[in-house]
């Protein structure tokens, strides 16, 4: 589970597990401080939910976020089927929602894409209009979803009782893993993008540091060079 603070990630995962599982406050602070694992069984199979702490959180530094990252995916293995990211539709649909696929994209890379989904929370907010309306409606929330590979689903957290959204929820995602031969998104993807990141800025300071090495060598023939 996905979002930004207040998105209301741990509500949504009650809602999938059908209990009490995860704490829920009705604070705009992020309640999720750490990844939080819970199991349920639906039907014949075990489904596994991993809370996270909200993205964009302002009380969290960027290093503290990327250790939470390993986190999941160490509490995830083999790896996780579906990143599902969650937007509240009964509030304003801000820049951060847009930059969520981006920020997964950024830390967990561009092949995370293919198992970004997009979970819409109070649902009952709509009242008569369908989802797919609302979204054609509303042209950053049109494009958001089209970064998602047009996957998205509804809950209505209120409506704890209808398990079958929920079913409906875990039979889309099957689709998704059909569409992705099966696969889950691994840790090796990310070791493998943590390292190519970690060449990347060896490599702006290596380069930077040539560059400073090159200045003070020319200050150095200048000021030798100089009469007074």
């Amino acid at each position: 589970l996905l979002g930004k603070t207040g998105s209301g990630k741990s509500t949504t995962g009650n809602t999938i597990l059908g209990r009490n599982a995860f704490f829920e406050d009705f604070n705009p602070e992020s309640v999720t401080k750490v990844c939080e694992t819970k199991h349920t069984r639906i039907g014949s199979r075990t489904v596994t939910v991993i809370d996270t702490p909200g993205l964009f959180d302002t009380m969290m530094t960027e290093e503290n976020h990327k250790s939470k990252i390993e986190k999941c995916l160490e509490m995830s293995a083999p790896g996780p089927h579906v990143f599902l990211l969650v937007i509240r539709l009964d509030q304003r649909y801000t820049d951060e929602e847009k930059n969520a696929v981006r920020w997964v994209q950024h830390n967990f890379g561009e092949e995370a894409s293919r198992y970004v989904f997009t979970l819409f929370t109070h649902a009952n907010y709509l009242r008569n209009k369908t989802l797919k309306d609302h979204i054609e409606e509303n042209e950053d929330l049109r494009q958001f979803v089209i970064s998602c590979a047009g996957k998205y689903h509804s809950l209505e957290n209120e409506n704890r009782e209808n398990q079958f959204q929920v079913v409906e929820l875990l039979e889309k995602i099957d689709k998704m893993v059909e569409r992705n031969a099966g696969k889950y998104y691994t840790r090796s993807v990310y070791t493998r993008l943590k390292l190519t990141c970690e060449k990347l800025t060896n490599g702006l300071y290596s380069n930077v540091g040539k560059i400073l090495a090159f200045i003070v060598t020319v200050a150095v023939v200048v000021v030798a060079g100089t009469t007074f």
